[in-house]
């Protein structure tokens, strides 16, 4: 392999990983441009390690897929540390996912595969960028968590009257949990909805019940 060849192979992988990065880095999230250019030429870079090694050496026994397990293996690592459990949910998964795809890009690089590697980053794009407007519109359920602190209610009928609220609004209870105190009752219910936004309204109607001295609306990861 001349240098010109490893130089359009690292060229190709800088290109496509880049290509995947800036889309990331213009939606502003942890891992950017920088971060998949240098991916995308590490993996090239030890696909290309390989290939001269097994060329200048014609007696070493090099095993080329031990060398895509290894960079696979190790981009896990790197993917992990974008994934960020918070209370909304969990957040990083496709950033992750975008790390080990130019990873791979970069594998075709360093091979030579510029028309597979060429068409991958496209269709990713594609998928990065239709897609993310397209998920806004699908049905897909939401889950919420409803805090409800009241004071001087019976528990039953007071859950039995949010419960009545929110089946009123579409909104399914999944479960729930309360906590009774000195200061009255705090309800915790989990709530599936149609809907992406906030139910303002069943909380205000909540609100207002007679008793009710808090109200806390807040987004829930869907594994229920």
């Amino acid at each position: 392999m001349t240098i010109t060849d490893s130089s359009v192979r690292l060229l190709a992988a800088v290109v496509l990983g880049g290509i995947v990065g800036l889309e990331r880095q213009l939606h502003g999230r942890p891992a950017g441009l920088r971060t998949h250019i240098l991916v995308s030429i590490g993996a090239a870079v030890a696909v290309i390690a390989g290939v001269q090694a097994q060329e200048s050496l014609p007696g070493l026994s090099i095993d080329t897929g031990r060398i895509i397990a290894g960079i696979i293996t190790g981009i896990g690592f790197l993917g992990a540390g974008t994934i960020v459990r918070h209370r909304e949910g969990v957040g990083g998964l496709t950033t992750a996912a975008c790390i080990w795809f130019v990873a791979m890009v970069g594998v075709l690089c360093g091979f030579a595969f510029y028309t597979m590697a060429g068409i991958a980053s496209v269709v990713a794009l594609l998928v990065l960028l239709v897609l993310d407007s397209l998920e806004e519109k699908l049905p897909v359920a939401s889950y919420w968590m409803l805090t409800v602190e009241s004071c001087n209610r019976p528990l039953e009928a007071f859950q039995k009257e949010c419960q009545k609220i929110l089946k009123r609004r579409g909104l399914h209870v999944k479960s729930s949990t309360f906590r009774i105190s000195d200061s009255g009752i705090e309800l915790s219910l989990v709530l599936r909805a149609k809907k992406r936004e906030t139910d303002f309204e069943a909380v205000e109607i909540i609100r207002k019940l007679k008793g009710v001295t808090s109200v806390k609306w807040a987004h829930r990861s869907g594994e229920w």
